[in-house]
């Protein structure tokens, strides 16, 4: 089974009843597992597919909010499946579960984010690239790219904030002493605030020492309610 955002042992009605009691009385209890593990999934599946992809880490379970998104859900799923059994007002109890999810995941807030570094195939060296720190105003959803120019230096480049300064490796990333990098049109990139960064790492050497042209990649993902303030990045 898959992971999802619920067990089993968490779809509960309203009322306190476990979802067991709207299954059909003749189904083993197998059957009863098989039927809410595949209701799971089809929920799981479409959080996923219909309102979180390419907008945050998938499986999202940073979002405590879609435990509960994904019960009502299942629930609404199995009150309107053929093996459901019957109770008075399905179709209303049904709406309620599916209506109440539906309306939290418009309704959705979370927090900028960014998936793990990985490093390139291909790379000599074997440091590491630390925990990836985000920026809920100015991180935007975008593909980063470190490539080493030595043992000790990385550039850094996003796929729509462009080039930012080189990073050392072995110290915090971006330093609060940098001034100005040019980029590839001769352009000056000022930051204007060190808080205002997008993304904050370190890169650890490993026991084999990098060389030029290794490198990692990861993607940032801005928040939901993410807004672009003037001056993020400054283009002189």
């Amino acid at each position: 089974m898959a992971t999802t955002y619920c067990v089993n042992a968490d779809i509960v009605l309203d009322s306190g009843k476990s979802i067991d009691s709207l299954l059909d009385a003749d189904l083993s209890s197998s059957e009863k597992t098989e039927r809410k593990d595949a209701a799971r999934l089809r929920a799981y599946n479409k959080i996923n597919e219909q309102y979180l992809v390419g907008k945050t880490p998938i499986p999202a379970t940073h979002i405590a909010a879609l435990k509960e998104i994904e019960i009502d859900l299942v629930i609404s799923d199995i009150m309107t499946g053929a093996f459901s059994g019957e109770i008075t007002n399905v179709s209303d109890w049904t709406e309620k579960y599916m209506e109440r999810a539906k309306e939290t995941l418009e309704n959705l807030r979370f927090d900028a984010s960014s998936e793990s570094a990985v490093a390139d195939s291909q790379n000599t060296g074997d440091g590491t690239v630390g925990t990836i720190v985000v920026n809920d105003h100015f991180t935007v959803t975008e593909l980063w790219t470190l490539i080493a120019q030595n043992l000790n230096v990385f550039t850094v480049r996003g796929s729509l904030t462009g080039p930012l300064p080189n990073l050392t490796v072995g110290n915090a990333y971006p330093e609060k002493d940098w001034g100005t990098v040019v980029n590839d049109y001769g352009l000056i990139l000022h930051i204007r605030e060190y808080e205002a960064y997008p993304i904050y790492l370190t890169v650890t050497a490993g026991a084999t020492d990098f060389v030029q042209y290794d490198r990692f990649t990861f993607k940032t993902f801005a928040a939901s309610y993410y807004r672009q303030r003037d001056g993020n990045i400054i283009r002189g």
